[in-house]
């Protein structure tokens, strides 16, 4: 997100060229309208012929420099929007999943779509902007200088009434902006409750009430969108109007210095027209600052989020022997919902974990994924304080990317085709691979839409133990599947060797709990061991 300043020199330098050809075309025209006057006088075009022969060939070389300079700006900005895509991106990848779920995905998704369209318009854009009208003004106002140095002066003086008036809109325009992107936030979370939602929303028959909501969401981003619209526009007429009246002046003087006999007609078409090109591009500066004004608090939620405030990363190590919680507490806030609870879960042996709902066995499960730092107390791998660094969770329905089946098992990376073999074997994945027309090279649809809730936790369980994970955190895998489906992904997980299963489930039968080493149970911030 830092600025590259040497990424400006081709553009400065191609820009600097450009001006000075557009600059030059004042110059001609002062010797073209010169010229057919002494062609008038005289009656001999011979000098006429050959400036108009000089113009055509500048203006040639002109339309080269302003396309050389439009495909250096397009490159430019290509690059530049690519690159904070990607550090954007990165940024969210290194981010903790505590730091992540507080942000929450709607500041994402906003800052990932439209705050990238904001960067691009109103800050990439108008930096070049900016930089091209200053250019154009400092040779604009040199040749002034050299063809007249009062007519210099009072441009100069001119130019600046037009560029203080931003001043007097920061505020209101950051005011704006920072609402913009609270009323975006706001309906982005909508929209995800809305699409995320649906089969709830149709099957209770609620979209009579859902509407009602996203349509307050979207009024009030969308007036605040106009609001912040309307007030670039009131930027605009302000500037557009001070711009066009000292452009007037300013034409006035030439004419009255023109009859006064200090300036040539060819040099008063000269200054008009490069005093346009002081004028108009200091117009021009004055409101692409306000833009680029409006756009710092954009600019500052994009850098946040790139270079996102991770706590430093617990230790982790392989796990040999036993994984064990020592008094480990932990605290939503000021609730306290695990109290000094202390276990020990040896390598290879499965455990299920039961109890209410919100007594706090899923964050006993992401206490030991590393989600979060215990409040209190020690997590040790093997007798040492750290993480083990080979568990996985596994949730309900596990997350599949639209791609090959390969690919969600691999994560892309590029294991042998026995390696894959081998661990779908051992999630139970074979059969199912040798039914499909493509193996794996199948397309996963949507979510794994193409496939049934007990394949995708197969396919989640192959990828952990693909990856080299040898626990397996198991936060209600099989509850949303029916009992049949259930009891075989349950005894799959059960027979996998050499593989550590901490298992929050709430189906558990007396005939299941004879299968688990241990079974413990989560009550009022305790974690106790129930007898199997």
């Amino acid at each position: 997100m830092k600025k590259r300043i040497w990424e400006y020199i081709p553009l400065f330098v191609l820009q600097l060229l450009t001006s000075a050809a557009t600059v030059g075309v004042a110059v001609l025209l002062n010797a073209l309208i010169d010229a057919a006057e002494a062609s008038i006088i005289s009656g001999d075009a011979g000098g006429l012929r050959d400036v108009v022969a000089v113009s055509v060939l500048y203006a040639l070389l002109t339309g080269a420099l302003v396309y050389l300079s439009g495909r250096c700006k397009a490159r430019f900005i290509r690059k530049s929007m690519l690159r904070m895509r990607n550090a954007l991106a990165g940024g969210t990848l290194r981010t903790g999943i505590a730091e992540y779920e507080n942000t929450g995905s709607a500041a994402y998704v906003s800052a990932f779509n439209q705050n990238f369209s904001v960067i691009e318009e109103k800050v990439l854009q108008n930096r070049i902007s900016l930089m091209d009208a200053v250019i154009s003004i400092v040779l604009a106002v040199a040749v002034l200088i050299w063809m007249d140095p009062a007519i210099a002066v009072i441009s100069i003086a001119a130019m600046a009434i037009p560029g203080l008036l931003p001043g007097l809109f920061t505020k209101a325009l950051g005011r704006a902006t920072g609402t913009v992107m609270e009323a975006t936030n706001a309906y982005n979370e909508k929209v995800g409750d809305l699409l995320n939602g649906f089969e709830v929303i149709k099957t209770c028959n609620a979209a009579g009430e859902v509407l009602p909501r996203f349509s307050e969401s979207a009024k009030a981003l969308e007036n605040s969108r106009e609001r912040l619209s309307s007030l670039m526009a009131r930027l605009y007429g302000v500037t557009n109007f001070a711009s066009i009246a000292v452009q007037y002046l300013v034409m006035g003087l030439a004419g009255f210095f023109a009859v006064k006999g200090y300036i040539t007609i060819g040099s008063i078409v000269a200054v008009t027209q490069l005093t346009g090109q002081v004028i108009s591009p200091a117009f021009e500066l004055s409101a692409k600052i306000g833009e680029l004004r409006s756009a710092k608090p954009v600019l500052e939620t994009l850098r946040g989020l790139s270079e996102p405030k991770t706590p430093e990363k617990s230790e982790a190590r392989p796990m040999k022997d036993r994984v064990s919680l020592k008094n480990v507490s932990f605290r939503y806030g000021d609730r306290a919902v695990l109290d000094h609870v202390s276990a020990d879960f040896e390598r290879g042996k499965k455990y299920a974990v039961v109890g209410k709902s919100g007594s706090g066995k899923s964050t006993l499960l992401k206490l030991l994924a590393g989600y979060y730092p215990p409040s209190d107390g020690e997590i040790c791998t093997d007798g040492t304080a750290a993480l083990p660094d080979d568990a996985a969770m596994i949730h309900q329905k596990p997350f599949l990317f639209r791609d090959t089946l390969r690919n969600n098992l691999t994560m892309w990376k590029p294991y042998p085709q026995e390696k894959i073999m081998e661990a779908a074997d051992r999630a139970g994945l074979t059969e199912l691979i040798a039914r499909l027309p493509q193996g794996l090279d199948t397309p996963v649809e949507e979510n794994g839409s193409n496939f049934s809730g007990g394949e995708c936790q197969r396919i989640a369980i192959a990828r952990a133990l693909l990856g080299g994970k040898d626990i397996l955190l198991m936060d209600e895998a099989t509850s949303a599947l029916d009992e049949q489906t259930a009891a075989a992904v349950e005894s799959g997980i059960l027979s996998l060797e050499d593989v550590t299963c901490i298992s929050v489930t709430h189906r558990l039968t007396p005939e299941a709990m004879k299968k688990y080493a241990a079974v413990y149970t989560v009550d009022g911030g305790e974690l106790r061991l129930k007898n199997v």
